[in-house]
């Protein structure tokens, strides 16, 4: 995946252009939210209530 290869290199390769980085942000946020809501939905599902 690129992002391991950006994160455990020295940054020396990490994007320069502002809107690469903010995307990049954006992507992460993006991608934890919804694993969040997902592992909150089948919390849900499996506990009785």
């Amino acid at each position: 995946m690129a992002i391991i290869e950006i994160v455990k290199g020295d940054g020396s390769e990490a994007p320069r252009r502002w809107s690469a980085r903010f995307g990049w942000l954006v992507g992460i946020w993006a991608a934890s939210t919804v694993a969040f809501f997902v592992g909150a939905s089948l919390l849900h599902l499996l506990v009785p209530r």
